[in-house]
């Protein structure tokens, strides 16, 4: 069998792993249009801030283990370009010298992985291919990030996007002795109060922050200064700009093609991440993913999903026996500076949308015995279905990486669909250097189910 996988990405890996550990004989190649295979994007902050000194410590594998130990090509700078599902033919273009070849396969698997969404705000490729003009998704834009930032002395920074990778890059800028660092975006990653929060531990940094506005324009004043323009009428002149307004799927060349996609471009997929078309599958930052409470497909470009959605291809290709991707609560981490954060299930707002019966409760306390060293406060949201009692979602913003990680709890309570009173019920762990007598998780559903019907 010939199998053709598009992205050298944990998706794409897992699959191409898959399928040669089932299959010795089998032929596997898989094309990346980059210079850099098996990373994650999530580790590009702290290379920025120094954190991580090499670049090559965010790779997990080398095309050079990948083809000695797993038999398995990886064919960097080259990116696949047209694909005819009726011939199963591939166009594949060799960036270095622009020749072109096709290639035939039996399966397909499409791992494009997300791009940078500039399309929120008005960006020509002027401005986009400014050298002080930012990106923060892939490897090569980090590394000519980290270039500028220690060849370069800069005093201020406009981060445009104010999600994840915009939240963590703030603390990359500072380690890199920005001393002014604005952060524009729609809400602090929350959209609830918990945002708070965060809001708090960016002022404690100096942090300026421009909430609720929307960038209408960035503009060029020379090679050195840029100014970004507000809907509100501000004008900000800065040294450089990020942008980190989110992620959208990489498809665009499936556009015009009979492959089943959301609007966004995210490719749909079903439990073992086969497509609307034979033996053409997709997996990560293209692919949908189940929502187990929304009960739809939506797209969700998390590392984990990617990996497992991947596997799941792979060992379904080789005709292993695997369990189905069982789908998708929406679990993800994240820190800004001394504060952990945490969030999993839906939001007040997406429950709202969704027409559940909402509840929801925030209550802060200690993360830990109040009497032990160093005690601090903690934040815990539920969000509920006043009438059916089931938990939806939750958030947590904590001092260290110890309260933040207590989401893996409400993340199992949400996969076992568990209702309050079922958590309240939970035998959690105590001692004073990890949690209260009442763990913080306890008191949210003790004062949750006061709020039931």
């Amino acid at each position: 069998m010939k199998v053709i996988i598009i992205g050298g990405n944990p998706a794409g890996l897992s699959a191409a792993s898959a399928i040669r550990k089932a299959h010795a004989d089998w032929d596997i190649d898989v094309y990346e249009k980059g210079e850099y295979i098996s990373y994650g994007s999530c580790g590009i902050p702290y290379y920025v801030a120094d954190s991580v000194k090499k670049i090559d410590k965010l790779m997990t594998l080398t095309p050079e283990i990948l083809e000695k130990k797993r038999k398995i090509p990886v064919h960097l700078f080259h990116e696949v370009t047209n694909v005819d599902f009726d011939k199963k033919q591939v166009l594949i273009k060799k960036l270095e010298s622009r020749t072109e070849f096709t290639k035939n396969y039996d399966y397909l698997v499409i791992a494009v992985g997300g791009k940078s969404n500039i399309k929120k705000i008005n960006i020509t490729d002027k401005i986009l291919h400014h050298p002080r003009v930012f990106r923060v998704h892939t490897l090569e834009h980090a590394k000519k990030l980290k270039q500028f930032l220690t060849s370069t002395p800069i005093e201020n920074v406009v981060v445009i996007g104010s999600g994840y990778i915009g939240l963590e890059m703030i603390e990359a800028y500072e380690a890199q002795g920005v001393k002014n660092i604005i952060l524009i975006g729609p809400r602090l990653n929350f959209d609830s109060k918990s945002q708070e929060f965060i809001q708090k531990e960016l002022e404690k940094h100096h942090i300026q922050i421009r909430l609720r506005v929307r960038v209408q324009n960035v503009e060029i004043i020379s090679e050195n200064k840029l100014k970004v323009v507000l809907n509100n009428g501000e004008s900000i002149t800065t040294d450089a700009v990020q942008l980190s307004i989110g992620v959208l799927p990489a498809t665009d060349m499936f556009r015009n093609s009979k492959l089943e996609m959301l609007p966004n471009g995210a490719i749909v997929i079903d439990e073992f991440g086969r497509t609307n078309i034979e033996n053409v599958y997709a997996a990560g930052d293209c692919a949908t993913s189940y929502h187990t409470i929304l009960k739809k497909n939506i797209y969700l470009p998390l590392a984990p999903i990617a990996n497992k959605q991947g596997r799941i291809a792979g060992e379904h290709i080789a005709g292993k026996p695997t369990d189905p991707f069982g789908g998708v609560v929406g679990t993800a981490i994240f820190k800004v500076f001394d504060l952990y954060c945490a969030r999993t299930g839906i939001s007040e707002n997406q429950a709202k949308s969704a027409e559940f019966d909402v509840g929801s409760t925030l209550i802060t306390n200690n993360e830990i015995a109040h009497y032990y060293p160093n005690a601090q406060k903690m934040s815990v949201m539920l969000i509920y279905d006043r009438s059916t009692h089931h938990l939806l979602g939750a958030e947590i913003t904590a001092p260290s990486p110890l309260g933040a990680k207590k989401i893996d709890v409400l993340a199992t309570a949400l996969a076992a669909h568990m209702k309050i009173e079922d958590i309240q019920k939970l035998d959690l762990s105590y001692a004073p250097p990890f949690a209260p007598v009442w763990d913080p998780i306890l008191i949210a559903a003790n004062i949750a189910r006061k709020n039931l019907k």
